[in-house]
């Protein structure tokens, strides 16, 4: 066979796989892969990808490393996390800088209810004592500032420790995400921990704290959140 003869049937033996591959392509009935170097395969690179039907299209690129569809800063593929906050928080307020600010407030409110309740007895036990007298009703109502002030002041300490124990569990979900290069991470209660609820309003609750009612087990990043502080 003369080498003209052998140019011309190779060119239409190409031409002809070609026409078969894009019709088998266009049909779904193949799948086109790349070829590469190493362990696997690959396709690309490329700077998008467009994928169709019969009426639109979809084209697919790389924006910051994030799949995207579209140009806005919406439109991308966002990877997501869960932590169970109620796990987090509880070891953390116990932990001992909290505890000893707990014990410290304790101390001090026992040394004021000491003093007054000294001070109460020994009114009492003076002979003339009026309890209708003015000055019985002025201790009365100091009394009753301190009962007031100790309740403020104790729900004032555990609001700021739940604060900072929340600031604490916000910088170790951020040093996890970023390991994990997780974007959004949502707190969440599993759906199978019980309600323990007394009532229709706080079972209620429950059910809408409970923001997940699927999800896969491997989206729970809780155990590494609490590895990261420490705690158990």
């Amino acid at each position: 066979m003369r080498t003209t003869e052998r140019t011309i049937i190779y060119g239409v033996l190409a031409l002809l796989l070609a026409i078969n591959l894009s019709a088998a392509i266009e049909r779904g009935e193949g799948t086109l892969h790349a070829a590469a170097a190493g362990d696997g395969a690959q396709l690309g690179p490329a700077e998008s990808l467009t994928l169709t039907d019969d009426e639109h299209s979809l084209v697919l690129r790389n924006k910051s490393g994030r799949l995207a569809w579209a140009d806005n800063e919406h439109a991308r593929v966002f990877s997501i996390g869960f932590v169970h906050v109620g796990r987090t928080l509880g070891p953390l307020l116990e932990a001992e800088q909290y505890v000893d600010q707990r014990r410290e407030l304790e101390e001090e409110i026992r040394a004021i209810d000491e003093e007054i309740s000294q001070r109460m007895q020994a009114m009492g036990e003076q002979p003339d004592f009026d309890r209708a007298s003015p000055e019985a009703r002025r201790f009365s109502e100091e009394v009753e500032r301190w009962r007031i002030e100790r309740g403020r002041r104790m729900q004032k300490l555990l609001a700021d420790q739940i604060e900072d124990a929340y600031r604490d569990l916000v910088a170790a979900v951020e040093v996890v995400a970023e390991r994990r290069q997780i974007d959004l991470v949502f707190r969440f209660i599993p759906t199978d921990n019980d309600f323990l609820t007394q009532n229709p309003a706080q079972a209620y609750i429950a059910v809408r704290a409970r923001i997940a009612v699927k999800y896969p087990e491997a989206l729970n990043m809780t155990d590494e959140v609490l590895e990261e502080l420490a705690v158990e």
